[in-house]
């Protein structure tokens, strides 16, 4: 089919599939009656041969047509493919043929209908859609998260708390298994970029090798804790996490020193809800004075995460919940990550990284720019020149035109010293774990017990509410342990409940979503059934 307007198709078949149309229609329709001023098949006699070689010359020609579409590959941008049609044969396709009024063609109904019949089968319900996605026998960690792909996010984990159901067709139904981005996603996204640009500021870095990827997420880790460190807060910083032996990665909204609500966290340690502490630590027992007791000993770090609404209207504790589960896990990736649990180099192999391959000389040239010490301790001149030598390689490689091939190694300049410091993953592991172990010097419990959802208004970025609500381990776990049957291929995903149907008014999938129908089918049932028992027990009266 070839497309002739945004919401309309036309055929192009050729000649040998119009040839075998014919032939189906002749043996399944009546050939039909000769007239006076047509024949069956053909031009009438009066058309010339000069005509019909034209008219079989348009047959076979192509509408002209021009594609725009986005491409992940370099240069990043729109890519437009034209055919190589001509504008005159545009111009042979649109005008009408002299000869059109002459020529009759058979009724090809029947034809196209036993060939529909036998490509497809019979309909049996509204929709099979369902039937289709659950014949793979593979659980959705193998289908849609197992390497060389990403591994699970946060999202994918919190999006059960939602609704599964939702979440099995956004995998299994949409392009790269990705959320149809709205209007007000777009707009919650702004939302989030401004809140960032208060606390960072933007720098565009070239990346070169995978390794260089990683590298700068790592880089934006220790940057995001300094900056927390020095100015009491930091949005959006990356973290990594094992939940049943699988790799989650997310990224914390807001981070900061201010306890969101510390009269709640009194009154639950009142009550013994707070959860205690692992661990003990000597200062308690005996205090620094204050004037040798760092102040970053002292404070806790508080977790928040930042929700975009559009609407004015109250919050109900089903849409907080999936925030909550959220918010749990990023507390719990994040104390691990303090206390030194998380075995990085699991993460470089979960992303088939080397962990000593050299960072690209573009991909250091630039990180030098902004981070004086990724040189050792050395005469300021020697870095000096070994950055000018970084930044030759670099404009060597764009000159070449290739960003793959590295034009200076470290090493391989003659008479340049090694100066550097963090030139590969393994080399800078040592600098994030030393980040992370001044801004939680105590470990997991430099983190604090309360954690807080703040909702904003779309438009204008000014808060509507907050909802805090203490950790909670037990919780945290229980839900786990449910969702990952399902990610495990345990279980099928599972809808919402009646009293949570809300949610179906904003899914895509709504209409052709068989949970929604089985639902639908049981209530109407009770309410039979509740109508039936009710006209028996009149009858019994009477």
């Amino acid at each position: 089919m070839i497309q002739t307007s945004d919401d309309e198709f036309g055929y192009d078949f050729e000649t040998d599939d119009e040839e075998l149309l014919i032939q189906l229609a002749s043996n399944h329709s009546p050939p039909p009656k000769q007239s006076t001023n047509t024949l069956a098949l053909g031009p009438a006699p009066s058309t010339d041969k000069k005509t019909i070689a034209s008219l079989e010359a348009v047959r076979e020609t192509k509408t002209f047509q021009e594609h725009i579409y986005r491409t992940d590959a370099p240069p990043f941008g729109f890519v437009k493919k034209t055919d190589t049609s001509t504008a005159d044969q545009k111009e042979a396709l649109s005008s009408p043929s002299p000869v059109d009024k002459h020529v009759a063609y058979p009724d090809l109904t029947s034809a196209l209908q036993a060939i529909e019949s036998v490509q497809s089968p019979p309909p049996t319900e509204v929709s099979d859609d369902d039937e289709v996605e659950f014949e793979d026998d593979r659980s959705p960690l193998q289908r849609f998260r197992a390497y060389p792909k990403r591994p699970l996010t946060v999202t994918d984990l919190t999006a059960g708390a939602w609704c599964e159901l939702q979440y099995w067709y956004t995998l299994t139904r949409l392009p790269g298994g990705r959320k149809t981005r709205t209007p007000a996603m777009q707009q919650g996204s702004k939302v989030h970029k401004k809140l960032e640009d208060e606390v960072h500021t933007t720098v565009k870095i070239e990346i070169v090798r995978k390794e260089d990827g990683f590298g700068l997420r790592l880089w934006n880790l220790v940057q995001g804790l300094r900056t927390l460190r020095d100015t009491g807060l930091t949005r959006e910083l990356e973290v990594w996490g094992i939940v049943d032996g699988n790799l989650v990665n997310g990224v914390i909204d807001d981070l900061s020193y201010d306890n969101p609500n510390p009269e709640f966290e009194e009154e639950l340690s009142a009550q013994g809800s707070q959860p205690s502490q692992s661990q003990s630590m000597i200062s308690d027992y005996f205090p620094l004075p204050k004037s040798e007791k760092p102040s970053v000993y002292e404070r806790k770090v508080f977790l928040t995460d930042v929700k975009t609404r559009g609407t004015l209207s109250p919050i109900s504790a089903a849409v907080i919940r999936p925030a909550k589960i959220q918010l749990l896990l990023y507390h719990r990736f994040l104390s691990d990550m303090a206390a030194d649990k998380l075995d990085f180099f699991k993460v470089f192999r979960r992303y088939g990284l080397d962990a000593d391959e050299r960072f690209s000389d573009t991909f250091m040239s630039q990180i030098g720019e902004l981070h004086d010490e990724i040189f050792f301790d050395t005469p300021t001149s020697s870095a000096e020149e070994y950055m000018e030598l970084l930044k030759n390689a670099a404009k060597g490689n764009a000159a070449q035109g290739d960003s793959s091939t590295a034009v200076l190694e470290p090493d391989s300049s003659p008479g340049a010293p090694d100066l550097l410091k963090y030139g590969s993953l393994r080399e800078l592991l040592t600098l994030v774990k030393d980040e992370i172990r001044l801004t939680f010097p105590r470990g997991a419990d430099s983190l604090g017990h309360m954690l807080r959802v703040q909702y904003v208004y779309r438009e204008d970025g000014r808060e509507l509410t907050t909802h805090d609500f203490p950790v909670s381990p037990q919780t945290l776990d229980t839900y786990l342990a449910g969702d990952m049957s399902w990610w495990r291929g345990e279980r099928k995903p599972a809808g919402v409940t009646i009293e949570e149907a809300f949610k179906c008014l904003s899914c895509e999938f709504a209409a052709s979503c068989k949970w929604r129908r089985q639902m639908d089918e049981e209530r109407v049932k009770r309410t039979q059934n509740r109508v039936n028992k009710a006209k028996k027990a009149v009858e019994t009266r009477f």
